[in-house]
């Protein structure tokens, strides 16, 4: 395959949105699923390209937000009920 990327569709390679950059592929070259994802991962094979790690941002958010939801609890509860 002789297809050019085009720069919107290698920016969405270097921010992570694989999907995205499939989807334009796609349609701007009317080619397969297969072909598109293909030509993706060979883009980041020849350039050594890691998509971003997954960060666990939110999970933390959670748990600190567990955590002071549960102290606000208590001290009502102690507040009100003693």
């Amino acid at each position: 395959m002789n297809i050019v990327l085009e720069p919107e569709v290698i920016l969405e390679i270097k921010n992570g949105h694989k999907i995205d950059a499939i989807k334009k592929i796609r349609e701007k070259h009317g080619i397969s699923l297969k072909e598109a994802k293909e030509l993706v991962d060979q883009y980041c094979i020849e350039h050594k390209f890691t998509p971003p790690a997954v960060q666990n941002v939110h999970s933390w958010n959670s748990l600190i937000l567990f955590f002071i939801l549960s102290l606000l609890g208590y001290f009502l509860y102690q507040y009100f009920i003693t």
